[in-house]
């Protein structure tokens, strides 16, 4: 409410109000000023709120402190991530493999040039481009007089990679499902066959001097005559077969001499070399039994098909599993294995259009165009999207009409070839012109193919320079930023004479410490190489400088030393020279503290070992079949009754080989007479490896115990301690548990052998490097688990924890106060409105007296 109040006006202007007046009061020139106090004409509100101001100020105190705190999280989060850095850029280069970039150059860009990936083994390659990879075209031999000609009479059977393994021709038949059809030859249809051994460049065959070759071919003798002449390798091939009279294929083989086969092919074939004065210049040797051809084993759809005993060029239907048949011709070899897919498409309409259409439609690696040759004039053409020779393109000419006149190879899809070792080498294939295998993890680029007598170009692959310089560059960089960022938060500007708000932490000049420590003390094994050799220097203002061009210059200079430098390593120091050598690192955690730790072995680790019987006579009694298992792969060797070990050892290594088992067969001699022995190639309890033999007993090999009953046989593991705490052995390899706070996780490899009971074998001295000391840094700073960040900002959050619990305690006190304040006021206001109707009725009372 408002009351109005007697006043009166000064000199100055001013209006001068009761105290015991209303609330609404002004001054000259200037506002209303409203106050809460009612009756009082006080500002109660501004009051409460001044007295509040120290109840709060235990609020304030702990805001700003949590301000404080959560700025210097931010700035630990920051050194943080840059350790986090640090230790990823360190761990690019912290071991000796990771330093094995290489590059590659050409002597002659222009004919091939090479790439090649980290591990490639350095060195030199020359070789010539015979031809490059290039794909199959097919143009038809007629044309038609627009794309609206009808072409086509039925669906298309047409595929890629078909003759490569020996269709010679496809031909859709009756009730063959429209689609794709998948064609696998898990077995191959081959004639019996021989292959001899390199022929001269030039072979000239003389009348009556070197002509002949006898021979039994499917059980029959034969004489062959070769006519007169001087011939190069493939002519040579040819005069074989046209003198056999159409019983042998014979062909160039990659090895420089003739592949001579039966043209019966299947399992009734057979081939067996006899004599002949031409031996020796074909190459061949004359064999003491036949060797037999193999059934085709065909699955088309799902459904196996069996071809056998038929002739070259012969005709063979095969089943499909979905329906129908599919016709082929069979090839001057037979069927080779492999698997392709043919496609059996509609043509819809059956015009030129529809035909190119379908085809290009199919995605079935074939691209297809209508070519315009002039005024009303268009041709087929067909060209595979890939190169090589499974490139090439087979289709079922009955469903086209006569229009186009049938099918012609325009370019055959073949193979990139290379020479390797001038003409007296060896060729190698490609399907691309991307030739891989040759070097490892190198990849050959053909550009062009090389005349005859050309200079072969060179690929040279050297250690990459540049490239591992970069990767130094980063590990500076990364710990130029660290320190840095350490030095402004944590450091002193005495510039500006201020402190950085972490200088109080003696976590960050440890942290310092430890990256600028790893390059000052810097040494690569025996003192070779130091931090400044590798372009390494520190400066006054605590930062890491790189020379790249001094590092580039010394790692051309020595790879090896300059990568030791930098990655993990160490030094063994045996306890006798028994053990000299017998320790080396395998692996160091960017955890684990450098110093020198001592090897205790318990147990040596051992191959998984069979030893058999010992047999005077060095030759087994009876026939035995033994069977090698590992893991899931077997191998088998049959052995005859009076077979020498050696000799059955040597069928064994052979078969195992074969099948990939890591075991070896060997024969021990002694006083007594000869064992045949199997050890696993790798080393402790995963080596393992079972044997099941045909025969036990006396004068047999004594590899098993009880007859085909499989006798299992492992190695066992290394065992003993590092630094006094016990490791876990696998095989060769002993390693420190990743919990362990000094060692984290090492692994060293124990070679030492014999060793049954607790021996200390000497000390390994395990050094970091300077990327490894970089990565412990990192590490020491950032780890997810106890990094000194990680801990610290654990430990700021905590107590921004505390202090918000602290700061919510004082509310209720603080609220209760300004209740109890509000309430004061308002009391007074009562009590001072009381005091004005008292004083009103007084001043009415004393109006009326007389």
């Amino acid at each position: 409410m408002t009351v109005s109040s007697t006043s009166s006006t000064t000199s100055s202007g001013t209006t001068t109000v009761n105290p015991f007046a209303g609330s609404t009061t002004s001054t000259s020139g200037g506002a209303p000023i409203t106050f809460s106090g009612v009756i009082s004409g006080l500002n109660t509100q501004s009051i409460i709120a001044a007295l509040m101001a120290a109840y709060k100020q235990p609020q304030t105190n702990i805001t700003n402190q949590i301000s404080q705190i959560n700025s210097n999280i931010s700035n630990y989060e920051t050194i943080q991530s840059q350790l986090s850095s640090l230790q990823t850029a360190a761990d690019a280069i912290n071991q000796t493999y990771l330093w094995d970039a290489t590059s590659a150059s050409s002597s002659n860009s222009s004919v091939a040039t090479a790439t090649s990936t980290s591990g490639a083994p350095t060195g030199t390659l020359s070789f010539s481009v015979n031809q490059l990879a290039q794909g199959a075209v097919e143009m038809s031999n007629s044309s038609v007089g627009s794309t609206s000609s009808i072409v086509a009479t039925a669906p298309l059977l047409i595929a890629t990679g078909a003759s490569n393994l020996g269709f010679a021709s496809l031909t859709a038949g009756t009730g063959l499902a429209i689609g794709s059809h998948s064609i696998d030859v898990t077995s191959a249809l081959s004639g019996a066959s021989v292959t001899g051994t390199s022929v001269s460049s030039s072979t000239t065959i003389t009348t009556g001097s070197n002509d002949t070759v006898t021979a039994n071919v499917n059980g029959t003798a034969q004489t062959f005559t070769i006519a007169a002449g001087t011939y190069s390798q493939s002519q040579l091939a040819s005069a074989l077969a046209s003198a056999s009279g159409g019983l042998l294929n014979v062909s160039a083989a990659q090895n420089g001499g003739l592949a001579v086969s039966t043209t019966q092919l299947g399992s009734s074939s057979s081939l067996q070399i006899t004599g002949g004065n031409a031996l020796s210049s074909l190459g061949l040797t004359a064999a003491a039994s036949a060797v037999n051809g193999t059934a085709g084993s065909i699955t088309v759809d799902g459904t196996v098909n069996t071809v056998n005993n038929v002739a070259a060029g012969s005709s063979v239907t095969l089943n499909s599993g979905t329906g129908g048949t599919i016709a082929t011709t069979v090839g001057t070899t037979g069927f080779s294995t492999g698997s392709f897919t043919a496609n059996y498409l509609n043509i819809g309409g059956g015009t030129l259009s529809d035909l190119v259409s379908s085809i290009n439609g199919a995605g079935i690696g074939i691209s297809a165009s209508a070519v315009n040759l002039g005024t009303n004039s268009y041709v087929l053409e067909l060209a595979s999207t890939s190169t090589g020779t499974a490139s090439q393109i087979t289709l079922d000419n009955s469903a086209l009409s006569s229009s186009l006149g049938g099918m012609k190879q325009v370019v055959a899809g073949q193979d990139a070839q290379i020479q390797i070792g001038g003409s007296s080498g060896y060729t190698v294939n490609s399907a691309t012109n991307a030739v891989t295998g040759v070097m490892q993890g190198v990849t050959l680029n053909l550009v062009s193919a090389q005349a005859a007598g050309s200079t072969p170009v060179s690929v040279s692959i050297t250690p990459n320079a540049t490239a591992m310089a970069s990767s130094v560059s980063n590990l500076v960089s990364a710990a130029n930023t660290a320190l840095s960022t350490i030095n402004n938060l944590a450091g002193y500007n005495s510039s500006t004479s201020t402190a950085g708000p972490l200088m109080a932490d003696p976590n960050m000049t440890t942290l310092t410490q430890a990256i600028l420590q790893t390059v000052a003390s810097a040494t690569g094994p025996a003192g070779a190489y130091n931090s400044a050799a590798v372009g390494l220097s520190l400066t006054k203002t605590g930062t890491i400088t790189f020379d790249q061009n001094t590092f580039i210059s010394a790692y051309n200079a020595n790879p090896s030393a300059v990568a030791s430098i930098f990655s993990q390593g160490g030094n063994f120091q045996s306890s006798s020279a028994t053990y000299n050598g017998a320790v080396s690192l395998v692996y160091g955690a960017d955890a684990t503290v450098p110093g020198t730790y001592a090897v205790n072995i318990s147990q040596s680790a051992t191959q998984a070992k069979d030893a058999g019987n010992v047999i005077s006579t060095g030759t087994i009694t009876s026939a035995e079949n033994l069977t090698i298992t590992s893991g899931t792969a077997s191998a088998s060797y049959s052995a005859t009754a009076g077979e020498s070990l050696s000799a059955i050892a040597t069928g064994l290594n052979s078969a195992l080989s074969a099948q990939g088992i890591g075991v070896n067969a060997s024969v021990v001699t002694n006083g007594s007479g000869s064992q045949l022995v199997l050890n696993s190639g790798a080393y402790g309890s995963a080596a393992s490896f079972s044997v099941t033999s045909s025969a036990v007993g006396a004068g047999q090999t004594g590899l098993a115990s009880v007859a085909n009953t499989p006798s299992t046989f492992s190695g066992l593991d290394v065992a003993g301690t590092i630094n006094g705490v016990t490791a876990t052995g696998s095989g060769q390899i002993l390693t420190a548990p990743a919990t362990d706070p000094t060692l984290a996780g090492m692994a060293l490899s124990v070679t030492a052998s014999g060793i049954t009971s607790s021996t200390n074998i000497g000390s390994f001295s395990y050094t970091p490097g300077i990327a490894g000391g970089m990565a412990y840094a990192g590490n020491l700073g950032s780890n997810a688990v106890n990094g000194m960040t990680t801990t610290t900002i654990a430990s700021l959050n905590s107590q921004v924890s505390a202090l918000q619990f602290q700061y919510s305690s004082y509310t209720p006190m603080i609220n209760a106060e300004q209740q109890l304040l509000t309430q004061e006021f308002s009391n007074m206001e009562v009590q001072l409105g009381t005091l004005q109707n008292q004083t009103q009725w007084l001043t009415s009372a004393i109006a009326k007296l007389p």
